[in-house]
C-alpha cells in the first residue's frame, strides 16, 4: 500500500494495513520547494517523535497498526511528498543469539548492518549505540539507524523501545524489563555499516545515569555530568586495530578507564585520573576493543581523538604507559605483529619500565630508541631471553618503537610498559649516550 500527498498544513491519518499484512511502515519525506520553518517542523507519531528542520529524502520506520503524520509549515512555498509502505513481516537474517553475564568484562557487540539478534541476560540487558568513525556518507548512515528496532522481549511481538537512532541521541542506556532483548533491522535494508550496538548485563551498568556511545572523526569533546550519579561513554574498534588518544580532561571528578566494560572487581581497569591533576599524564594512547570511560563525583569535559596522532607525536614531557591491544581483555585477537611508534621533533630522554609481558609460544617483544634513524637502544625479549621486570631502560633520541610479535591466531596475554619522555638539550645527549651504551651491552643478561 502506498500513499502520496502534497500539503501546506494538514494532519493525515495513516490507514490500517490489510489484515494479511503486519503493521510495519516506512516513510519518505521530500522537501520540494524550500526549508521548513524551525517552529513548524513535521512530526511523526507514535514511532518517531522527531521534528525535521530540512530534508531532501528521509526514511522513518515503525511498528504500529496505524498512526498520524502532522505537517505544519504556515507557508505556501513549501510542499511535502510522502509514501507509506506496509511490509508483510519483519525480516529475519541468520539470527545471532547472545548470552551475557554480569561477570563479563568485555561487552558483546552487535553490528547493526544485517542485524537480527536475540539477547539473553543474566539479570537485564543494557544497550547503547556507538556510531561509525568514518566521515564518508556519515550523516546518511546515521539516519539509517532508524531502520534498526529494539524490542523489550524475546521476539518482535514484544514492546518496541525504539530505534538505534533514537538510542544514539538519548545519551542513555536502554534496559530491558526482563532478561530478553531483540534487535532487528527492517527492510528494505538501509546501509548502516560501521555502527554498533554495545550490549551488557545491566548489573554492571546500573550505577550509570548518562551513558553515551562515541565515535567519529576529529577531536571529540564529551561533556559528562556525574554530579549526582556516575556518567560514562564507550568507544569501539574492531579487533582493537584503532585506538583512542585521551587528549585532556577539564572540570572536576575522577575518570576511570576500562579496557572493556565496567567490572566490580576492576580487573580490567587500565587507568584512573583525578581530573584536576591529570595534565602531566596526558595525552595517553588507549588500546583494547571496547574502552569505557566512567566519571564519578563531578562535571567534566573529556577530549579524545580516534586514532592516536596526538599521542604518537611528542612535543612535551610525558608520563604514561604503553599496552598491547588485548592486554587485560582476555580476548584472542588475530594479528602477528602489534607495533607502536612515538616521534618527536627534538631530543627526548625516553625511559621504559616493563611491568609484565607474555612471551610464551614464540612471542617476542622488541624495544628500540633511535636518534635520526640510528639505534640508541635495541633489545629483543623472548622465552630464551626474558626481561628483568620493573627495570628501567633509557635512551636519548627522537623516536621510540615497540614491536610485539606472536603467532597470528594465538592467545596473547600482551604487555604493559610504564614510560616517560623528557625533553633534553642537544648538549646533554652525549652524557646520556654513556648510559644507553651500557643498557645495550647488558640487556641480554637482565
Amino acid at each position: 500500500m502506498e500513499s502520496q500527498m502534497f500539503a501546506e498544513e494538514s494532519g493525515v491519518h495513516i490507514p490500517q494495513p490489510p489484515q494479511s499484512q503486519a503493521a510495519v511502515s516506512k516513510f519518505h519525506f521530500f522537501n520540494s520547494k524550500g526549508k521548513i520553518r524551525p517552529n513548524r517542523s513535521p512530526r511523526i507519531s507514535p514511532c518517531s517523535p522527531k521534528s525535521i528542520q530540512y530534508a531532501k529524502y528521509e526514511k522513518f520506520y515503525f511498528v504500529a497498526p496505524g498512526g498520524r503524520i502532522k505537517l505544519s509549515t504556515h507557508s505556501t512555498t513549501v510542499s511535502f511528498q510522502f509514501s507509506v509502505q506496509w511490509y508483510s513481516n519483519i525480516p529475519s537474517y541468520n539470527p545471532k543469539f547472545l548470552n551475557i553475564s554480569a561477570s563479563d568484562s568485555q561487552p558483546s557487540i552487535v553490528d547493526v548492518f544485517f542485524v537480527n539478534s536475540r539477547v539473553t541476560a543474566e539479570t537485564r540487558a543494557s544497550a547503547i549505540t556507538i556510531p561509525l568513525d568514518e566521515d564518508y556518507d556519515r550523516a546518511d548512515q546515521i539516519k539509517n539507524l532508524r531502520s534498526v528496532l529494539i524490542f523489550d522481549g524475546p521476539n518482535e511481538n514484544a514492546t518496541c523501545l525504539g530505534s538505534a537512532y533514537q538510542l544514539l541521541y538519548s545519551n542513555r542506556q536502554w534496559v530491558s524489563t526482563g532478561k530478553f532483548l531483540t534487535i532487528v533491522q527492517l527492510k528494505p535494508l538501509s546501509y548502516t555499516s560501521g555502527s554498533q550496538l554495545l550490549i551488557q548485563d545491566f548489573e554492571t551498568t546500573k550505577e550509570i545515569n548518562e551513558y553515551q556511545g562515541v565515535g567519529g572523526p576529529g577531536i571529540l569533546p564529551i561533556v559528562m555530568d556525574a554530579s549526582k550519579q556516575a556518567s560514562a561513554f564507550s568507544t569501539y574498534s574492531p579487533y582493537g586495530f584503532a585506538y583512542d588518544c585521551l587528549l585532556n580532561i577539564t572540570g572536576t571528578g575522577t575518570l576511570d578507564v576500562y579496557y572493556g566494560g565496567i567490572t566490580e572487581s576492576k580487573s580490567n581497569l587500565i587507568a584512573s585520573y583525578s581530573v584536576s591533576t591529570a595534565a602531566p599524564n596526558l595525552p595517553q594512547l588507549l588500546r583494547g576493543v571496547v574502552r569505557t570511560y566512567v566519571l564519578t563525583g563531578g562535571i567534566a569535559t573529556v577530549n579524545i581523538k580516534r586514532y592516536g596522532y596526538f599521542c604518537n607525536h611528542i612535543d612535551k614531557n610525558m608520563n604514561g604507559f604503553i599496552t598491547s591491544r588485548e592486554y587485560k581483555t582476555n580476548l584472542t585477537l588475530p594479528y602477528s605483529q602489534d607495533s607502536l611508534y612515538y616521534y618527536s621533533k627534538g631530543l627526548f630522554n625516553y625511559t621504559l619500565n616493563l611491568q609484565t609481558v607474555d612471551l610464551s609460544q614464540n612471542k617476542s617483544l622488541q624495544l628500540t630508541i633511535t636518534n635520526n634513524k640510528t639505534n640508541v637502544l635495541n633489545v629483543v625479549y623472548n622465552s630464551s631471553n626474558p626481561p628483568m621486570l620493573n627495570t628501567v631502560l633509557s635512551g636519548v633520541g627522537n623516536e621510540m618503537d615497540v614491536f610485539y610479535k606472536a603467532d597470528y591466531d594465538s592467545k596473547k596475554g600482551g604487555f604493559y610498559i610504564d614510560f616517560t619522555a623528557t625533553k633534553v638539550k642537544a648538549s646533554a645527549a652525549k652524557t646520556y649516550g654513556l648510559l644507553v651504551i651500557f643498557a645495550i651491552l647488558w640487556a641480554p643478561f637482565f
